[in-house]
């Protein structure tokens, strides 16, 4: 005998064995089985790529408390699966720009935005390559683990730095807490006009990161 009543209510279990819900955002844990298809079928993941990491949700929390603007222009560095340009593509019609070197996480972000109604734009590519005329166009950036080695604090602050000078409004990342993003937390307060705070959230899971937030003034 079948154990659904109907399609939905299959649907409705899947979600809620293999979904977490963040401030109205479905994030698809590894145990998903399109997840696991795509596992199945696509390029190997890097260890960067292969989930959503807990600053994405802290991130978005943030985001919750200090939005953009309805319809921004937003670039989510780094982007992995994401969750973080998905949460503002659904809930402020922002244009988002995923921007990942990693080509093998664009099947996960796309099926993300799919179970979200949504849509982002995936770009393949370094955050250290794009231009001035490349960032023009956005009015904020966001970012969520990206400054994990020491030889991206150098590179990350450029970044940072000429996102500024073509009047790019916020620059928004979130990290754990590692040596390097604190190294660049350190220039950015000095520099930049940064601030550094600890954001801690009971939902959907118990964790404390820390926000890098730049604004241009």
């Amino acid at each position: 005998m079948n154990i659904y009543e109907n399609t939905n209510d299959r649907k409705n279990l899947l979600d809620v064995d293999h979904t977490i819900i963040c401030h109205n955002t479905k994030a698809l844990k590894a145990s998903h089985p399109e997840v696991r298809r795509l596992k199945r079928v696509s390029a190997p993941q890097s260890a960067h790529g292969n989930k959503i990491w807990r600053s994405s949700f802290v991130l978005i929390d943030y985001l919750n408390t200090y939005p953009p603007e309805v319809e921004a222009s937003i670039l989510e560095v780094g982007c992995g699966w994401g969750l973080t340009g998905i949460y503002l593509a659904k809930h402020y019609a922002a244009n988002v720009t995923a921007l990942d070197i990693d080509s093998t996480v664009e099947p996960f972000l796309e099926l993300q935005a799919l179970e979200n109604k949504t849509d982002v734009t995936f770009r393949l590519g370094d955050f250290a390559s794009l231009s001035a005329a490349d960032l023009k166009p956005y009015d904020t950036v966001i970012g969520a683990d990206i400054c994990f080695w020491d030889d991206l604090v150098e590179p990350l602050c450029d970044f940072i730095k000429l996102s500024l000078s073509v009047g790019v409004n916020r620059i928004i990342i979130a990290d754990p807490g590692r040596p390097p993003f604190w190294t660049l937390c350190d220039i950015a307060v000095e520099q930049l006009n940064g601030e550094v705070l600890t954001r801690r959230i009971d939902k959907p899971i118990k964790t404390e990161k820390f926000i890098l937030s730049i604004e241009n003034k």
